[in-house]
């Protein structure tokens, strides 16, 4: 077309504009199938290339246990892991039960600020693009922010110096804004991802369809994933007592990737930590890839019989058939007993999508 020349002059010689537009070019998993499902539409991926991904929840809901796995997920496709951690949760004991190998392509720096955030993150990228430049091979890097919410601007941290008790609120959350956009344009044309924890506040006005909690606006508005994980305690078998652990209601608040407030359900254990099957059985019977019958399911497939504990051996060919039912919504929002969760927790879904949600029995 002649009216585009002059336009694709102009874009020739601006060196932050780029005529390419590609998906991501690598994704990574979460460490467990139905937590990816919610995220990326897809039972095998979670994180993708050039983008950011957010964790935000409640104190205590498992945010830096989901990150801890995702780096050491990150770890087995060769990326280096670089945590900047501002609340000192991701210590080296805590991750490496999870599976985290500190000494292998690994480096943690602890922070206090804002800014000191922001000169780490440029400093880092810098070295990367002066030593990979534009190459499509280039070593993967995953940035782990953990977490947002502990961060202080320069002004709190003078205030304290003073003894001011004082908050610089107004100015934090348009730094924090600034701050992830400047990210997003940093590693999106890069083998680069970054994961962030924050948290979220209870929600004020139960009527703005918001739900029960709201993520700040600094959060929402700059990343392209963001999963909202609210808290259960996790019973033991017979029910009686509780022991260590909770139950995650992980929910896609937003995802550019596929259908968002997907409801996913899954068992943490901390002397265990999660496992990548957590979750799985339940959808799979609710979207007929297996069917159950008092304690045994079967693969409608191929009718092989199976109960819950020797299920392991039976998960690629459930995957294959959980898979094929990718393009399916999955709302596992109800847990039954006295600590059900509700719809409104996570937001009010559209008619459309209430229309085309699976709706679930209490488990």
């Amino acid at each position: 077309m002649d009216f585009l020349k002059e336009f694709d002059k102009v874009t020739e010689k601006l060196d932050t504009v780029t005529s390419v537009s590609t998906p991501p070019k690598y994704w990574c998993t979460s460490g467990n199938y139905v937590l990816n499902k919610i995220m990326s539409g897809s039972y095998l991926k979670c994180v993708p290339q050039g983008r950011i991904l957010g964790l935000c929840g409640p104190s205590g809901a498992g945010k830096s246990f989901i990150a801890a796995n995702i780096i050491a997920e990150m770890q087995k496709i060769d990326a280096y892991n670089v945590v900047i951690d501002s609340e000192n949760a991701m210590d080296d004991d805590f991750v490496s039960k999870i599976g985290v190998d500190t000494k292998k392509n690994y480096t943690y720096r602890s922070v206090s600020l804002i800014s000191d955030v922001t000169a780490l993150v440029s400093a880092l990228i810098k070295g990367y693009n002066s030593k990979y430049a534009d190459d499509e091979n280039a070593m993967p890097l995953h940035i782990t922010i953990d977490s947002m919410d502990m961060l202080l601007t320069d002004t709190e941290e003078e205030n304290y110096k003073k003894g001011v008790s004082k908050g610089d609120q107004g100015q934090r959350n348009k730094q924090l804004k600034a701050m992830l956009r400047t990210f997003v344009q940093s590693i999106k044309n890069r083998n680069i991802s970054m994961t962030v924890t924050g948290q979220v506040y209870a929600n004020q006005d139960p009527l703005n369809g918001k739900g029960k909690w709201v993520v700040s606006e600094a959060t929402e508005y700059a990343l392209s994933q963001i999963v909202l994980i609210d808290k259960l305690k996790l019973k033991d078998k017979d029910d009686t007592k509780i022991i260590k652990g909770i139950r995650m209601i992980c929910s896609g608040f937003k995802t550019r990737f596929t259908q968002p407030l997907q409801k996913v359900t899954i068992e943490v254990p901390y002397e265990t930590g999660m496992s990548p099957i957590s979750g799985m059985l339940e959808i799979a019977v609710d979207l007929g890839v297996v069917k159950q019958a008092g304690a045994w399911y079967t693969l409608v497939e191929t009718g092989e019989k199976f109960q819950k504990k020797t299920m392991e051996k039976h998960v690629p060919k459930i995957l294959e058939g959980l898979e094929a039912h990718a393009d399916e919504f999955v709302n596992r929002q109800t847990l039954g007993g006295d600590e059900e969760m509700k719809a409104s927790d996570f937001g009010e879904e559209s008619s459309k999508k209430k229309r085309d949600a699976i709706h679930l029995k209490d488990s």
